[in-house]
C-alpha cells in the first residue's frame, strides 16, 4: 500500500477524449472559407475513450498559432455543447465550427484586431490549428493539448494577374474582321494556391469620358462585355460585341479561386488586376509585305504603301534582348535605311506609321542580321566630300530621338530645340570605320530637308578634358552601356521606383562591372548592387507595415524600418559611386601610362616608315609585271598604279627559275614594305588620336578595334597587383601590336 501511494503521482495523466484535427490543403487565408461552402476545409474528429463515463458533454477551445499571429477562443464565449458517447466518434465541420471562428469569440495577438475584422484574412505564414476539449460542467481539460494539432500549413495570399496585351495606353489598329488578343500572366502559380482551379473574369468597358483618368472612368460605366475563362489569353473576335474605331476601351481581369461550386478569396484586392486601356484607331492597318535587304553595311527596309498613313516609322533594336532600346527611322516614302546597325549583330524591327496625329500603328516583328565581316570602306577619310542635295525643302517637325544623315553618317538626336525652322541641341554620330563607335556632337541652327538630310549648318564633336563624355548622355545609355552611364541613371533612381526598375538597375550595374572592373572592385560593386535590391525589398515591406500600423508603437517601429531601408539604399548608391571613383582614378593612373606606351610604340615604329621605298618597290613591281614580260601598261595614269591579287603557286626547286626567284623577291619585298607603311600609319593615327590622358579616359573604353575595355580592365588589375609602370607600358605595347596584326590581316584596310 505504501509503494502504491508513493508511485501514484508518477503515473501518466490520462485524457478521456482523443482529438484529430485535419486541414485540407491548400488552406485559404480567408477565415470564413474554413467553415463555409459545400466542402469542408477543416475537419475535427472527437472520440470519448472513457467507457466508465458513457456520455460526456464538452465544448471546444480553438488555438490558431502562426509565425507572427496567434488566435485563441475566449473562455467565456457562446459555444454549442457537443455530446460524446463512449466509443462513438463525432465529426465536426463547416457550420459546427462557425462559432469557434467567430472573431468576437477570439483573443487576437500579433495583429490589430480591427485589421483582421476588416479583411477576415490571416497574414502569410505557417499555421497550426489546435483544439482543446473541455468538460462543459467543470471546465476541466479532457484532451491532450500536445496531440490535438493539425500538421503545419502554409497560408499565403497571392497577387492578382499582370496584364500584358494590349499594352497600357496602346493604339490598336482596327481590322475587319476584328481580332484583338488579350493576354495576362498569373502570379499565384508558385504558391500552394495553384492547387485551386483558377477562373478569370474578363471585363471590357467603353470609356466615354476621356477627360478623366481611365482608371477612374472604368468604374462609371457598365461592362460592354464580360466573360469567364480558365485560359490566360482571350481572343476578342467578330462573335463578341463590335468595337468602334476612334473609341477608348478599358479592361481588367479578376482571378477567382474555385473548388467545385465554392469560391475562395485568396488574392489581394479580391483578385482584381490593374486597369489597362487602349485606343482603337480608325482603320489604320500597318504596312504589308515588309522586307529588309542588307548590303554595304546598311539595311534597307521596304514595304507596300499604306495610303492612309502620312508618315512611316521603322523601329529596330538588338534581337534576343528584351531590355534593348528601340530606335527608329522615320520616312515619308515606303522605304527606310538603317545605317547605324553594327556588323555581326542581329536586329528585330517592325514597320508602322501614323494615320492621325498623336497615334501610331506598328506591324509584326521581323528580323535581319548584319554580316560580321563586311568590309568597311573608309572612303576619303579626312576629305570633305562634295555633296549636292537636290532637295532644299526644310523639314519642320523634328523631334528628339529622330535620325538624320549628315553626309554619309547617321546622326541621332538626344536634345532638340526648335528655333523656328532651324534646330539646336545635342546628339551622337555613328562612325562605321571607327568600330561603329558613337561620338557626341552638338549643333546650332542647323536645317534638315524633308529627306532628313543635313542641308545647312555644322555638327561639332564635344570634348571636355575634365570628365567622361558618356556620363551626361542619358539617351545613349543603352547604346554605349558604360558603367558611367549606368551610374548616371542610378543618381535619379529612388526607393519609390518599381521593384522591376531597381532589379534592372542592379543587373545593369553587375553587367557593367563584369565588363569594366578588376576582380576586387567587381566584388564590391556586385555587393552594392545586391544591397540595392535588398533595401528595396525591406522598404516595400516596411511601407506595408506602416500602412497597416494601428498603434503608435507599431507605427514608430515601421517608420524606423522605413528609415533603415532608405539609409541602406543610399549607402548602396554611395558605394557604387565610390567604387566608380576608384575605377576612374585607376583609369587616370593608367591613362598616362597608355599615352607613354603609344608614344614609345610610335618611336619604335619609325623604322617601319618606308614610304620613300614604297614608290621604288611599286616601280620594281611595274617593271617585273610589264617591262620584263614585254607587256604595255594600259591603266589610265589618272587612276594610278594598281596591282591585283598575286597568288603564289607551290613549285619544286627544279621548276623554279632564277627569273621566278627574282620576281618572288620583288613581290615579297613589295608586300613587306606596304605592310610596314600601313602599320606605321596606323600607329601614327593612334598616337595622334590618343595624345592625352583625357582622350584615353574618354574614348578608349569604347574603342572596339583596340579592345579598349579589355585593355583598361587588364591594366587596372595589373596596377592593383603592384606592377611597375615599365611593366605596364610593355603590356600596352604588346596589346596594341596584337590588334594591329589582326587589323592588317583582316582585309579591312583600303589602299
Amino acid at each position: 500500500m505504501l509503494l502504491c501511494i508513493i508511485c501514484s503521482p508518477l503515473a501518466a495523466q490520462q485524457y478521456p477524449v482523443k482529438v484529430q484535427v485535419q486541414t485540407l490543403q491548400p488552406v485559404p487565408a480567408q477565415i470564413s472559407n474554413l467553415y463555409n461552402g459545400s466542402q469542408a476545409r477543416m475537419i475535427i474528429t472527437l472520440l470519448n475513450t472513457d467507457l466508465q463515463e458513457a456520455t460526456m458533454n464538452v465544448r471546444l477551445r480553438l488555438n490558431i498559432k502562426g509565425t507572427t499571429v496567434a488566435l485563441r477562443n475566449r473562455d467565456y464565449g457562446s459555444y454549442p455543447l457537443v455530446r460524446l458517447d463512449a466509443g462513438i466518434p463525432v465529426q465536426l465541420s463547416l457550420n459546427d465550427l462557425a462559432p469557434y471562428f467567430n472573431l468576437d469569440n477570439m483573443e487576437i495577438s500579433g495583429i490589430p484586431p480591427s485589421q483582421l475584422q476588416q479583411t477576415g484574412k490571416l497574414p502569410d505564414g505557417f499555421y497550426t490549428f489546435c483544439v482543446d476539449v473541455l468538460d462543459a460542467n467543470s471546465g476541466r481539460l479532457v484532451s491532450n493539448d500536445k496531440l490535438s494539432c493539425s500538421p503545419p500549413a502554409w497560408i499565403s495570399t497571392s497577387e492578382p494577374p499582370l496584364l500584358n496585351l494590349p499594352r497600357k495606353g496602346e493604339a490598336v489598329a482596327f481590322r475587319e474582321p476584328l481580332n484583338i488578343v488579350f493576354n495576362w500572366t498569373p502570379r499565384h502559380m508558385g504558391s500552394p494556391n495553384a492547387a485551386f482551379l483558377t477562373e478569370y473574369e474578363f471585363t471590357l468597358v467603353e470609356l466615354w469620358d476621356t477627360t478623366i483618368l481611365p482608371e477612374a472612368a472604368f468604374g462609371t460605366m457598365p461592362p460592354l462585355y464580360q466573360t469567364y475563362t480558365s485560359a490566360t489569353t482571350l481572343l476578342y473576335g467578330p462573335a463578341e460585341p463590335p468595337l468602334l474605331p476612334g473609341k477608348r476601351y478599358g479592361w481588367r481581369i479578376r482571378a477567382i479561386a474555385k473548388q467545385g461550386v465554392d469560391e475562395f478569396d485568396i488574392f489581394t484586392n479580391h483578385g482584381y488586376s490593374e486597369i489597362y486601356y487602349f485606343n482603337l484607331q480608325d482603320d489604320c492597318q500597318p504596312p504589308q509585305q515588309v522586307a529588309a535587304t542588307v548590303a554595304n553595311g546598311e539595311a534597307t527596309v521596304t514595304w507596300l504603301p499604306q495610303p492612309k498613313m502620312f508618315e512611316y516609322l521603322v523601329e529596330y533594336r538588338e534581337q534576343d534582348n528584351d531590355k534593348a532600346t528601340w530606335f527608329n527611322v522615320k520616312s515619308s516614302d515606303p522605304q527606310a535605311v538603317i545605317r547605324d546597325a553594327v556588323p555581326g549583330h542581329k536586329y528585330e524591327y517592325r514597320v508602322g506609321g501614323s494615320c492621325s496625329l498623336g497615334s501610331k500603328t506598328l506591324g509584326e516583328l521581323h528580323s535581319f542580321e548584319m554580316p560580321a565581316k563586311d568590309a568597311v570602306d573608309s572612303g576619303s577619310c579626312g576629305l570633305l566630300s562634295d555633296i549636292k542635295l537636290a532637295n532644299d525643302t526644310a523639314l519642320k517637325t523634328l523631334q528628339p530621338d529622330d535620325q538624320i544623315m549628315a553626309g554619309d553618317f547617321p546622326v541621332r538626336f538626344m536634345t532638340l530645340k526648335n528655333n523656328g525652322g532651324s534646330y539646336s541641341g545635342t546628339g551622337y554620330i555613328t562612325i562605321p570605320f571607327l568600330g561603329y563607335n558613337r561620338v557626341k556632337v552638338k549643333f546650332d541652327n542647323i536645317q534638315v530637308n524633308t529627306n532628313r538630310q543635313l542641308m545647312k549648318g555644322m555638327l561639332v564633336t564635344t570634348f571636355d578634358s575634365t570628365k567622361l563624355q558618356g556620363t551626361s548622355v542619358d539617351s545613349v545609355v543603352q547604346a554605349i552601356g558604360s558603367l558611367a552611364s549606368v551610374i548616371n541613371d542610378l543618381i535619379h533612381l529612388t526607393l519609390d521606383a518599381d521593384y522591376v526598375k531597381v532589379k534592372e538597375m542592379a543587373e545593369a550595374i553587375k553587367k557593367a562591372a563584369e565588363e569594366e572592373l578588376p576582380e576586387e572592385l567587381k566584388t564590391r560593386m556586385n555587393q552594392a548592387a545586391d544591397n540595392l535590391v535588398n533595401a528595396k525589398d525591406e522598404y516595400d515591406a516596411a511601407k506595408k507595415e506602416l500602412a497597416d500600423a494601428k498603434t503608435p508603437e507599431e507605427k514608430a517601429a515601421a517608420e524606423q524600418k522605413v528609415k533603415d531601408a532608405e539609409k541602406k539604399f543610399d549607402d548602396a548608391k554611395e558605394e557604387v559611386k565610390a567604387v566608380n571613383k576608384e575605377k576612374e582614378k585607376l583609369v587616370n593612373d593608367v591613362a598616362g601610362i597608355i599615352v607613354k606606351a603609344i608614344k614609345e610604340l610610335k618611336e619604335d615604329a619609325k623604322g617601319w616608315d618606308k614610304s620613300a621605298d614604297l614608290s621604288t618597290q611599286q616601280a620594281a613591281m611595274r617593271q617585273a609585271v610589264y617591262d620584263k614580260q614585254g607587256l604595255e601598261e594600259t591603266t589610265d595614269a589618272s587612276i594610278g598604279f594598281a596591282i591585283g591579287d598575286i597568288q603564289q603557286v607551290t613549285l619544286s626547286d627544279a621548276e623554279i627559275s632564277d627569273e621566278m626567284k627574282q620576281f618572288d623577291e620583288v613581290v615579297e619585298q613589295f608586300h613587306l614594305t606596304s605592310a610596314n607603311v600601313k602599320a606605321y600609319r596606323l600607329v601614327s593615327a593612334i598616337q595622334k588620336f590618343y595624345d592625352t590622358p583625357a582622350a584615353i579616359a574618354q574614348f578608349l573604353s569604347q574603342d572596339k578595334a583596340l579592345k579598349g575595355t579589355s585593355m583598361l580592365k587588364a591594366l587596372m588589375t595589373d596596377k592593383m597587383q603592384g606592377k611597375t609602370d615599365k611593366e605596364l607600358i610593355k603590356v600596352v605595347k604588346q596589346s596594341i601590336l596584337d590588334q594591329l596584326i589582326i587589323i592588317l590581316n583582316s582585309d579591312q584596310l583600303t589602299k
